[in-house]
């Protein structure tokens, strides 16, 4: 009885085992051998995913790829194929080794798949036994994960006794036979033949497949090459436009659609991530368009030419593709933080991945797909163009087109570039911590923000270095100087800041070409007088000064010179940009009043000094002269702006304020806590015979300061006496303009009762108020007077003394920040700014709203604060769109609206002399030690340069 026939090789293992329990023929002797020893068995799909996963992780511990950071479990086409034959049988056929490995990679769940650097491998879906074509396991994938199924054609053979190598049996399909053709290709189904939809390409087959064979053999080999490579580029345009349009379906509408994101930040996501990929839809899909008619117009013929299509459509690749590729890093750093953060986030995109559009690939692939495509564009011209003679139509436009991209991938790379070093910043922002109790708004997040310089520092302690534990990692961005202690954590390095940022203005490098000349010689030198011979001895330690209340000198050990210069060119490049940005020209300007008159009394060859100067205030004369009258401790001095001559017009001890009444001509003095009244036109005349003080009418005594000022439609002289803990305030009103001819009986003095002279007044008594606590200045408001004393800012309604507000409300829980601070606030100023006051204290300075008082907050998470102040003012002053705080030591401008620090304007012993905010221009006037001669003082006006001014700020009401 014969054997029975044996089943079709492609049947299943159940199948090929089902004769496996019948005895073998009687008329066939088996021959006697000893068992096999026992093996895996490759045909069992599990056994052989095992095995090639461990052979090809073998492999990480000999080589690593260039792209093993991504995709650590990555490897070859060639890798994959060697190790298949080392499994199957090292005479086992290339190409079956790469019909095995396509197998794996089709199955499901599949085994591996191509990285979304080898387009080639995900545009045809199958395995190339190359070294350029890479590969990667999931790396998310447990040990169970692995396909399960037979392979049939590796199956043994079911005839007893057949064994390998001993020339097969009878069986039709018997694996033994040498030449038997075992294969696992799928059959062609009945789908892949229909007819081409109007919309999309030729099956993704090869063009020999489908066209004639006559044709086929009626050109040559290179033409053949030609015209697979011209498919290849229409084919995989087609993929490309279909990735983007899932990208759009898929990914962007429905983040758009849902409330995957927050509403207030969708739009802004969405456009943050994906940029302009709406762009590069369209031009794919046009250039797609033109490709497919081609293609249709050639069928079952060879394609003439492309280049001329796609010259004319990458005319228009340059700004979509360099808008979109250089910011691409940024968005993968955008979505990271997102699912970090956003859990509905991330599970939408792995759900989304399960898609079938997807094809098993990730959402990085089509977010990466734009800049992927731009790098293949060069690959696939060069294909076309080796096959293409040069004397052949297309090989000038081919030639072009290959120019065309590389310019915009040139282009792309030097934006990226930009990107990249935004990136950097970004992920050092996240890295930042700060000690506890303390914030700093750095603002990295800024876009343009850019850093110089990053590196180790060495600390230095009297001249020895500190250990490498103490090591500091600097940070030189275009704004300030970031000193960080590093440390390695489980999720990275991180950079605990270890000292205040020092604003790039504030910081003086020791030795660099600004250090004597624009810094204070009186803070520095005491500073580094220690360290100066530790300077001169070593080149290469470095000494960074930061100016302020909470700045310091910081001494570090540099390993060479050429180290300490890239610190030093570093900070330099900095602040140049820093005044470039912010104007070539400085916000305020110094005009110099006088700096050559007055000394100070007891200095060294100041016989005749004129005594420190307190205070000053610009008048017009009756001739229209400019003058400006300097009160010092030892009387008041005239003096003509630009002139050099001086005349002490008063004498008098300790002047500590003036003040003109413009509208009345009257010189308001107060001296020894003396408040007396002037006429300043006597005062200045040349024919003036009469004593000071017999022109003098004495207002008040006792007095701690004055202000004049215009509020409920009158001029108002308020001066203030102490009571105690309390604060009395006068409010006069002037009567009369001693210019006025008619007014001269007002300047007559007559003698009264017992010899008194007495003159009729210049003023009358409007208001009398008081105020229970210490008070230190006074504002004009419009209808109301702002009191600045020691527990905040009172307003007052003169009209009507009952009403009153503190500002800010102690009760309020809103402003804990200054009923407990840990230092002693002095509030210093208040200023209408549009709807909102700012308040100034000595530390730092807020916004509240002008109606209820409420805190305004400057975006969430962010300080209410507007700045904090880098030295200690006594003074601060308003000049829009700038708040200027006047420290001994320096003055330091910064924006209302933003708190940014704009200038530095380092000096000693720099005090007010004079603000008046009242006028269309507020006048400030200022005085300091002469940077030159040590024993004169330099009186200047803070000159206001208005091409500063942007115009979108608002003005002050």
């Amino acid at each position: 009885m014969p054997p029975p026939p044996p089943p079709h090789p492609s049947s299943s293992l159940s199948q090929d085992r089902i004769f496996d329990h019948l005895p073998p023929p009687p008329s066939v002797t088996p021959p006697v051998r000893s068992a096999p020893p026992k093996e895996d068995d490759p045909s069992l799909l599990s056994t052989l995913s095992k095995q090639f996963i461990q052979r090809i992780k073998a492999l990480e511990h000999v080589r690593e790829l260039f792209c093993a950071n991504e995709y650590p479990e990555s490897f070859t086409g060639q890798e994959a194929v060697t190790v298949l034959r080392a499994i199957l049988g090292e005479k086992i056929p290339d190409e079956y080794c790469i019909t095995v490995a396509n197998a794996l990679m089709h199955c499901r769940p599949s085994l591996f798949q191509p990285v979304h650097y080898s387009q080639k491998s995900l545009i045809k879906g199958t395995v190339y036994n190359s070294p350029d074509e890479v590969y990667t396991f999931d790396e998310d994938a447990s040990a169970t994960d692995i396909p399960v199924g037979v392979f049939t054609s590796l199956t043994k053979c079911y005839t007893y006794g057949c064994v390998p190598e001993e020339g097969g049996c009878y069986a039709p399909h018997c694996p033994n036979k040498p030449e038997t053709n075992v294969t696992l290709m799928r059959q062609t189904s009945t789908r892949s033949t229909t007819s081409i939809e109007a919309n999309t390409s030729y099956p993704h087959t090869a063009w020999a497949q489908r066209v004639p064979r006559e044709l086929l053999e009626s050109v040559s080999k290179r033409e053949r090459d030609r015209q697979e490579a011209i498919n290849e580029m229409i084919y995989s345009e087609e993929v490309y436009r279909n990735d983007l349009d899932t990208l759009h379906e898929l990914i962007v509408c429905p983040l758009l659609e849902s409330n995957i994101i927050e509403p207030r930040r969708r739009k802004h996501f969405v456009r943050e991530v994906f940029n302009n990929y709406e762009e590069l839809r369209e031009i794919s899909a046009a250039l797609f368009k033109d490709l497919l008619e081609l293609q249709h117009r050639y069928d079952q013929k060879c394609v003439p030419m492309i280049g001329d299509i796609l010259v004319q459509h990458f005319a228009y690749f340059e700004k979509p593709f360099t808008t979109y590729s250089p910011h691409v890093s940024l968005a993968e750093y955008i979505v990271a933080v997102e699912c970090q953060a956003n859990p509905e986030f991330q599970r939408f995109l792995t759900e989304t991945e399960k898609h079938e559009r997807m094809r098993r690939l990730a959402f990085r692939h089509f977010l990466l797909n734009p800049v992927s495509r731009m790098q293949r564009y060069p690959l696939l011209l060069g294909a076309i163009i080796k096959k293409t003679d040069e004397d052949h139509p297309d090989y000038a436009y081919l030639v072009r087109c290959q120019e065309m991209i590389r310019e915009v991938a040139a282009r792309a790379d030097q934006q990226a570039e930009i990107t990249k070093r935004r990136l950097e910043i970004l992920k050092i922002n996240d890295s930042l911590t700060c000690k506890q109790g303390e914030f700093h708004d750095l603002q990295l997040a800024d876009p343009h923000r850019k850093l110089y310089h990053r590196a180790d520092l060495k600390r230095r302690s009297n001249g020895i270095e500190v250990t490498e534990k103490s090591d500091i990692h600097g940070f030189v961005f275009d704004h300030v100087l970031l000193m960080t202690k590093p440390r390695k954590t489980s999720n990275g390095e991180e950079y605990r800041i270890w000292k205040r940022p020092i604003p790039l203005q504030m910081l003086f490098v020791q030795g660099s070409n600004d250090y004597f000349g624009s810094t204070s010689k009186s803070q520095l030198s005491s500073a580094s007088s220690s360290h100066m011979m530790q300077s001169m001895a070593s080149n290469v330690s470095l000494t960074l000064h930061h100016l302020g209340q909470r700045g310091g000198v910081y001494n570090f050990a540099c390993s060479s010179v050429e180290e300490k210069q890239a610190w030093i060119k570093a900070i330099e490049d900095a602040k140049a940009a820093l005044r470039k940005r912010q104007g070539e020209n400085d916000v305020f300007e110094l005009r110099t009043l006088d700096d050559s008159s007055f000394r100070y009394v007891g200095s060294t060859g100041s016989a005749n000094g004129h005594g420190r100067v307190n205070c000053s205030v610009p008048f017009v004369t009756i001739n229209n002269e400019y003058k400006v009258a300097i009160g010092t401790d030892i009387g008041v001095y005239f003096k003509t702006v630009g002139q050099s001559n001086v005349r002490r017009v008063i004498a008098c001890e300790n002047v500590k304020q003036l003040a003109v009444l413009e509208k009345h001509h009257i010189l308001l003095v107060l001296s020894e806590k003396a408040l007396r009244a002037y006429p300043v036109d006597a005062l200045n005349s040349p024919t003036n015979t009469k004593a000071p003080e017999r022109l003098a009418q004495e207002l008040a005594q006792h007095v701690s300061f004055f202000q004049e000022g215009f509020c409920n439609n009158r001029d108002l002289l308020v001066y203030k006496k102490k009571k105690n803990t309390s604060s009395v305030f006068t409010a006069l009103q002037p009567i009369c303009d001693l210019r006025d001819p008619k007014n001269h009986k007002y300047l007559t003095q007559r003698t009264g009762f017992l010899g008194q002279r007495s003159s009729l007044s210049w003023f009358e008594k409007y208001k009398e108020f008081y105020v229970g606590a210490d008070a230190s200045n006074i504002h004009f408001l419009k209808a109301k007077l702002n009191v600045v004393c020691e527990r905040g800012f009172e307003i007052i309604d003169p009209e009507n003394l009952s009403v009153g507000r503190d500002i800010p409300d102690s009760e309020d829980p809103q402003f804990n920040f200054v009923q407990r601070h840990n230092e002693h606030l002095k509030p210093l100023a208040m200023y209408r700014i549009q709807d909102k006051f700012l308040l100034c204290y000595n530390k730092f300075a807020f916004y509240v709203n002008n109606r209820n008082g409420s805190l305004v907050q400057r975006g969430e998470g962010r300080s209410p604060l507007l700045c904090e102040w880098e030295g200690n003012p006594d003074h601060i002053v308003y000049q829009h769109p700038y708040v200027i705080a006047v420290d001994q030591q320096f003055i330091e401008v910064r924006h209302v609206d933003t708190g940014e620090l704009v200038q530095i304007i380092p000096g000693e012993n720099i005090r007010l002399t004079y603000y008046n905010g009242g006028g269309e221009t507020p006048v400030i006037h200022l005085c300091m030690t002469h940077s030159q001669r040590s024993d004169m003082q330099h009186i200047f006006h803070l000159s206001f340069n208005p091409q500063r001014v942007p115009t979108s700020h608002p003005r002050r009401s």
